[in-house]
């Protein structure tokens, strides 16, 4: 499966490609600059630009739709999928796995069939399903519980049309000390205080984190999250990656 490679066939057969990024706060990322879906986009018109040696095609014909919900469940993404979701027509979508369904007493096994139907419904539509596992944070026993989670999603069989990717391992890797560094105004679900640090939610560094999990795992793009941010905050109009 070489992703990138199917979406410049289609841009030069004048295909248009519709993205959906799918999930909770982690995937609406509408708090934090630069996010993931913004760095995500960003590096997949750039490589595809210099694929067919022109910038106006991916540019234009390559377009990304936020349907992160802050505090939603996996049940609520559902009860969205055929009216908002499925009604842009997707080709990709990069589903990021709901957490907060462990706020509604939700089991780790009504949470995967949940994530079996969405997936589903997903693929009748998608050329492509990207299922991301939900990130740990910097929370020895958030992350345990958000563990439970994720393992029952890898227990799923996943068809030709499905991409599974591991980022709860994968992130798990980095020092999440430097990824988690906003203070919260208060996360009563979670127990954080107002004025505590926020050990769920990433900050820019963080976020290019995931974009460098998703990129190179899904689209097999290289990408320097700390080069990113660099040049970023240099001001940098087309930061290196």
């Amino acid at each position: 499966m070489n992703i990138l490679a199917d979406m410049k066939k289609n841009l030069l057969a004048a295909k248009n490609i519709n993205i959906v990024f799918i999930g909770d706060s982690i995937t609406s990322t509408e708090w934090v600059h630069p996010n993931w879906r913004e760095m995500v986009e960003y590096a997949l018109k750039e490589e595809l630009a210099a694929e067919i040696k022109e910038w106006k095609t991916p540019s234009w014909n390559i377009r990304c739709f936020n349907f992160g919900f802050d505090g939603s469940t996996t049940k609520d993404i559902l009860g969205m999928l055929d009216d908002r979701i499925l009604s842009v027509k997707p080709t990709i979508a990069i589903y990021i796995e709901n957490t907060n369904d462990m706020h509604h007493n939700t089991t780790p096994e009504e949470h995967k069939k949940d994530v079996e139907t969405l997936i589903a419904g997903l693929s009748k539509v998608c050329d492509i399903v990207i299922l991301a596992s939900a990130i740990p944070g910097d929370n020895k026993e958030y992350s345990a519980t958000i563990l439970k989670y994720v393992n029952s999603v890898k227990k799923i069989k996943f068809g030709k049309k499905t991409l599974f990717v591991n980022t709860f391992d994968e992130y798990s890797k980095y020092d999440l000390k430097k990824f988690f560094t906003f203070v919260s105004e208060g996360n009563e679900s979670l127990g954080i205080k107002s004025g505590e640090i926020d050990f769920c939610h990433p900050n820019p560094l963080g976020n290019a984190y995931i974009a460098k999990i998703i990129l190179e795992k899904v689209f097999r793009i290289k990408f320097n999250p700390e080069k990113y941010i660099v040049d970023t905050l240099r001001g940098e109009m087309f930061p290196k990656y």
